[in-house]
């Protein structure tokens, strides 16, 4: 159903709203695409949780994709727990195990059809990150970077600010995140009526 409202209208690029600042307690329980659980906080080593959502088809997460495996690979070793979500209701298990492994985000990935998590995380756009704490809050969500500043603006070549990079150092050290809010730049998640 969204596939082909996205073939027929294009992926046009969106914008969170800078949401309320009021993280609420926000446990993540999530069956894996490789039929494994991630739980956090309780089930998920480590100091906090980076849930990355994200759809095949959108071209604005599909180019997040290498920075979103990068920060995987260097914050999974200091302590951080990773999982990507796709906000997808009609994708298929094996269309999102196939393209968790074409874009090697070398971390867990769970199949949100129902939209459960991101309605329970306030995210509604693809990519966008949500950063829970170790005591469950929301401390951060937005944009993995700066890469696209607006929706229907070019795309830099490099980004200006690391917006998830800064959150997690922030999380790491125990300092609350200096800008937990930065809107996120890429295409809707169609939560229907």
């Amino acid at each position: 159903m969204r596939t082909a409202l996205v073939a027929l209208l294009g992926c046009a690029p969106a914008w969170s709203a800078e949401p309320a600042p009021a993280p609420r307690p926000a446990p993540v329980r999530a069956s894996t695409l490789g039929g494994g659980r991630f739980a956090w906080p309780g089930g998920a080593p480590g100091k906090a949780a980076c849930v990355v959502f994200v759809a095949a088809d959108c071209p604005i997460a599909n180019a997040s994709a290498p920075e979103v495996a990068r920060i995987a690979a260097e914050y999974g070793k200091r302590g951080v727990s990773f999982l990507v979500a796709y906000p997808v209701p009609d994708l298929t298990p094996a269309d999102a195990a196939r393209h968790a492994a074409d874009y090697a985000f070398g971390c867990p990935a769970t199949l949100d059809r129902d939209l459960s998590l991101a309605r329970r995380l306030g995210a509604t756009v693809t990519p966008e990150v949500v950063v829970v704490s170790a005591a469950g809050e929301v401390v951060y969500r937005g944009r993995v970077d700066d890469r696209y500043p607006k929706a229907g603006g070019k795309r830099r070549e490099n980004p200006t600010t690391r917006d998830l990079r800064d959150a997690l150092d922030a999380v790491l050290a125990g300092k609350p995140v200096a800008t937990p809010w930065p809107a996120a730049v890429g295409c809707d998640i169609w939560f229907g009526k």
